[in-house]
């Protein structure tokens, strides 16, 4: 019976080191220079949630409007008009005037530079908003995967200690256990199979998250790197990483639009003049004139608009600041945070993974020859099976430091390699 229980736990030693390991990918080395490219089904998962999002869906609406508009800002603001005007009393009178107010101050070119300002605003947050949902739906894609590898490892134990719960039973029927030894070999079986239940539960409410972003759709088959490289793909300084960022690019093209706005609202206070001909025929004579007409703004010059509007244009500017700002406060915490949970990893590798393998297997002769009680020999395999536990828990942390990077520099979809411009352009 020690033979059975002594090779269960030596098969799971070997089991938590394959959960620690990469699935079809093999572990960085410290001389990798770049993670490992997504894996091709992994990125066609990712299309086809994003295609079928109905956020990014609603999104690209507002983009299509804003290019409407855009096409309808760079046509004529006015439109001829034309007027007829009868008058029958002891002379008949047939009048037609045909007017065209003109657009004298370039409103037309304002109003174009300013739906155009709102177009690339638009399709800067939709590239926003794809960045963001791919981020989301890749930190939901690995907390599923960390769920299911933590059910295996809970498996494992939970098998472990049914084991020794039923070597113990016999034992204790034997005589070689006391009734405390059999109790306390059977609570670690109850513990096991309740941390296996927990898991559970929360693998339903990881996935629920999941299907939040993706739908319908369920996993890809295709997973994650488990374990990314050790140098970040940084392609540039910080400063250009935060330049680029979607949410940057949104703040910018804000401000850009709004400073477009102050010049809209500035050619909109000055009136237009419209020109008219009329024509027509006073009972045998002809009537041909001219007419003009200013507008004049004596009561209302609209100059409030155009302060609201220089107003609107600074405060845009000064959030495109704060937002890049946030942005570099981000990457720099998130660097941080992966440099110096990938040396911890490294240490794991260097020192957990064998060091735990070699504790089992010592613990396993000294409770063969006696030299180690089923009491202290329990003790002593459960925390080592918490240290396997911890290092689960220290890769998680790792691929989601690795995430948080990716989503702090908008590198998301670069790294996924899909194409951004959701306009289709």
């Amino acid at each position: 019976m020690r033979a059975s229980i002594a090779a269960a736990t030596i098969s799971l030693a070997h089991a938590c080191v394959l959960t620690l390991t990469w699935t079809g990918v093999p572990v960085a080395s410290a001389g990798t220079s770049n993670p490992a490219p997504a894996n091709p089904r992994l990125v066609a998962w990712v299309a086809q949630a994003l295609a079928d999002n109905p956020e990014l869906a609603a999104v690209a609406a507002g983009a299509e409007a804003a290019g409407a508009r855009a096409e309808g800002a760079g046509r004529p603001i006015y439109n001829p008009e034309l007027e007829l005007e009868y008058e029958h009393s002891d002379i008949d009178k047939t009048t037609a005037v045909l007017s065209q107010t003109v657009d004298w101050h370039g409103k037309r070119e304002a109003r174009q530079t300013a739906a155009d300002g709102n177009l690339t605003a638009a399709r800067a947050e939709q590239d926003a908003v794809r960045e963001r949902l791919t981020g989301e739906l890749l930190v939901a894609l690995a907390e599923y995967e960390d769920g299911r590898a933590a059910i295996e490892l809970a498996e494992r134990q939970a098998g472990l200690m049914g084991r020794f719960a039923k070597v113990a039973r016999e034992r204790g029927k034997a005589g070689d256990l006391g009734q405390t030894e059999v109790e306390l070999a059977e609570l670690a079986n109850v513990e096991g199979e309740l941390t296996r239940a927990r898991e559970e539960a929360r693998l339903t409410d990881v996935l629920d998250s999941l299907q939040r972003i993706a739908g319908t759709m369920g996993p890809p088959k295709a997973s994650l790197p488990q374990v990314p490289a050790e140098t970040l793909p940084r392609a540039g300084p910080a400063a250009d990483l935060a330049a680029r960022h979607p949410e940057v690019q949104v703040a910018r093209s804000r401000a850009l639009a709004a400073a477009a706005a102050v010049r809209r609202a500035d050619r909109d206070r000055w009136a237009d003049p419209s020109i008219g001909v009329k024509g027509g025929r006073e009972d045998r004579e002809m009537l041909v004139g001219l007419r003009l007409t200013i507008p004049l703004p004596l009561r209302n010059d609209f100059r409030a608009e155009v302060d609201a509007a220089h107003s609107e244009s600074n405060q845009a500017a000064q959030v495109a600041g704060q937002v890049e700002r946030q942005v570099l406060a981000r990457l720099a915490a998130a660097e941080t945070r992966y440099r110096t949970l990938r040396g911890a990893w490294q240490v794991w590798e260097r020192q957990g993974r064998g060091g735990l393998e070699r504790r089992l297997k010592l613990l396993d002769r000294l409770w063969d020859v006696g030299e180690l009680t089923t009491t202290d020999y329990l003790v002593q395999v459960k925390q080592s099976l918490e240290a396997e536990t911890a290092g689960l828990t220290l890769r998680r942390e790792l691929r989601q430091a690795w995430l948080a990077w990716l989503r702090a520099a908008g590198q998301v979809q670069t790294w996924l390699g899909l194409e951004h411009g959701g306009d289709g352009r």
